[in-house]
Order: C-alpha cells, then sequence, then structure tokens
C-alpha cells in the first residue's frame, strides 16, 4: 500500500498528509505546481517513477468570487479542477491505478430543500461549480477505478481566513455583521481526510465500490447559526469579544452567485458502503479557535466518536446567546463584491 497525494499544498491535502504520517502509512505527495498537467508525457513520468498503489487527487481551486469575476483566475479554476483532473484520470487509466478525487457540492444548483443525495441531478450555476463538475464528468469517462467524494465547505487552520474576518468584524462593528442566508454543512478538513483514508484502505483490500459518494459533517445549518456557534466559542478564549456577543446582530445577505442556497449533502451511502459516520464539527471549530489564539496546537477530531460533541451540545451552544436576525429584501441588486461586509465571506 503506496498513496500519490496530488495536491498536498491544498489544506484537505495538509490534514490527509498528517493523518498518513501519524498512522504510519506510506506515501508520496505532490503540490499542484510541481507538476505540469498540460503535458501529459511529464505526468505519466511523475507517477510511474512513484509507482503508488492508488491516487489521491485534492488538488483545488476554491475561491469562488475570484473564479466569477477575475477571468485569470478563471483560467486556473478550469486547470485545477477540470483539465488537471483529465490528467489525471487517463494516467491512472494508463497505468492502471485506481483514483480517489474531491470534489463539490457546488456541482448543484442549491435550489434542493433537503439534503442532496448521489443520483440527484448535477446543475451548477457558478464557474467554480461547473469546473467541478466537468472535472467529474471526464474522470467517470477516462477511469473505470474511480471514487468521487464530495464534500461540502471545507474549514481547517490551514484555512482560517473566515474566522478571523469574522471576530474582526464583530469587533470593529460593535456586533453587528451580515452574512449569506444560505444552508450549507461546514466540515473539518481533518474530518474529510479520516473519511479518504477510510476509503482508501478498503479500496486496498480489493473492494469493488467504484463511484459517488457524500460526506459532510452531521446537522446541516443556516450560516447565522454557524456564525453564532463560532462566536460564542470564540468569546470563550476572548474577553472584548465575549463583552460584545450580547449584543450580536446578525443580518441576513440574499444568496446571490457564485453562492448556492443549500450545499449540505446526505451522507447515508457513504455509511451503508463503508460503515463511516459522519462527525460533528464542533470539536473542529474549537481546535480551529485554539489555534487562532494559540491555546494549543491543533489536534482535529478524526478519530474516535469522544472527540466530537454531540449534536444536542452543538445546538445547546448555539441558543446560549440570542442572536438579532435581520433579512435583507432579496430584490437587493446584484453585487460582484463579496456578499457580506468585509469579515464573512465563504470560500
Amino acid at each position: 500500500m503506496k498513496f500519490l497525494v496530488f495536491g498536498a499544498n491544498s489544506q484537505l491535502g495538509q490534514e490527509l498528509i498528517r493523518l498518513l504520517t501519524d498512522t504510519e502509512i506510506e506515501f508520496s505527495a505532490l503540490d499542484t505546481d510541481q507538476l505540469d498537467l498540460l503535458k501529459p508525457k511529464e505526468v505519466v513520468k511523475a507517477v510511474s517513477r512513484i509507482n503508488p498503489t492508488q491516487l489521491i487527487n485534492v488538488s483545488t481551486y476554491s475561491n469562488l468570487q475570484k473564479a466569477e469575476s477575475d477571468p485569470q483566475a478563471a483560467k486556473r479554476c478550469d486547470l485545477i479542477n477540470t483539465d488537471g483532473v483529465t490528467a489525471l484520470a487517463r494516467v491512472c487509466k494508463q497505468l492502471n491505478i485506481p483514483i480517489i478525487h474531491h470534489s463539490s457540492s457546488y456541482v448543484f444548483d442549491g435550489l434542493k430543500k433537503e439534503t442532496y443525495d448521489e443520483e440527484d441531478e448535477a446543475n451548477p450555476v457558478c464557474s467554480y461549480g461547473k469546473s467541478k463538475w466537468y472535472g467529474e464528468r471526464t474522470l467517470r469517462e477516462e477511469a473505470e477505478k474511480h471514487i468521487i467524494l464530495r464534500t461540502d465547505w471545507l474549514f481547517s487552520a490551514h484555512r482560517n481566513k473566515y474566522f478571523l474576518n469574522l471576530i474582526d468584524s464583530c469587533k470593529e462593528n460593535a456586533g453587528k455583521i451580515s452574512v449569506v442566508d444560505n444552508r450549507f454543512s461546514p466540515t473539518h478538513a481533518g474530518d474529510a481526510a479520516r473519511v479518504i483514508l477510510g476509503i482508501v484502505k478498503q479500496v486496498d483490500c480489493n473492494a469493488e465500490v467504484w463511484g459517488t459518494y457524500h460526506y459532510n459533517a452531521m446537522q446541516a445549518v443556516n450560516q447565522d447559526q454557524f456564525v453564532l456557534h463560532v462566536l460564542e466559542e470564540a468569546a470563550k478564549l476572548d474577553a472584548v469579544l465575549d463583552k460584545i456577543l450580547p449584543s450580536l446582530e446578525i443580518e441576513l445577505l440574499p444568496v446571490e452567485r457564485p453562492y448556492i442556497q443549500n450545499s449540505a449533502l446526505n451522507a447515508s451511502k457513504i455509511m451503508g458502503t463503508f460503515g463511516i459516520k459522519q462527525h460533528s464539527r464542533g470539536a473542529g471549530i474549537t481546535a480551529v479557535l485554539e489555534e487562532i489564539y494559540g491555546v494549543k496546537k491543533e489536534k482535529p477530531p478524526v478519530q474516535g466518536s469522544s472527540a466530537a460533541i454531540t449534536g444536542d451540545n452543538e445546538r445547546q451552544a448555539r441558543t446560549t446567546t440570542r442572536a438579532k436576525r435581520k433579512k435583507t429584501s432579496t430584490k437587493k441588486p446584484s453585487q460582484s463584491k463579496p456578499p457580506a461586509k468585509k469579515a464573512v465571506k465563504q470560500k
């Protein structure tokens, strides 16, 4: 068993490398920029030299706003999320190597009220979502031995700008913040890495489990609920924030492209196939905040249920502070700026 992790510089790649190192599994890792995916011979040569038993692609371009508004960013988005996947799929087919590919819930249009199943029709509405969907389609066409793992929005200490901006905005605006009125299921990247490891171990045992699977942390929430949870946990470590929190007021902004109304996924199939259970995001949020405030080195909850906060506890944490909610009219003109005050933006 030897894995090649492509996209080692992504937050999921970093968490996966940490996990593989901790479990003493042999692997090699390549950053996205270490390989020219538009040169097939170079890709074949690099993968052949490493000679992995499986290739895990966690490379991604995930700046939704830039991909939508900046032509150069859109090209890079397509290069990594579509062309790169095509190149890797063809190499895996040529070398008869299984490929595990990380994708996104943004292949959907967000109009469904319930969580999305694997069988639901894809209909991406933004550049990022389209690039992810085109990558998936090519992978299915090129590589028979493939697994596509879709997740919702990932967070970690490696990508903590959302948390930092949220805390700063709350302080600077005396507790008044704005967030998009969307529903999602934020998931710690370490938890997603745990899921990938569970999958590749079974593939290594020759399990015929090819196809598409969904995973995100349990309990989808509206973004204002998630924000409240984050701020309540941060206030335990921040005396200034703790004083502001009782006057917290959250303005709900209309959902505008590139964001979608609902990106939460149904993870029952992955449980039925691999026995992989959903974890709470609670311990992951705490770990990121402890890293931000220098409490301790981040130790995300990748193993064992004892490390995860239960769903009831998470709900209780969110109801501690009664934040005022003000909904902005959906008739607000479309804008290209981030759909929140300067602090709150989803990545």
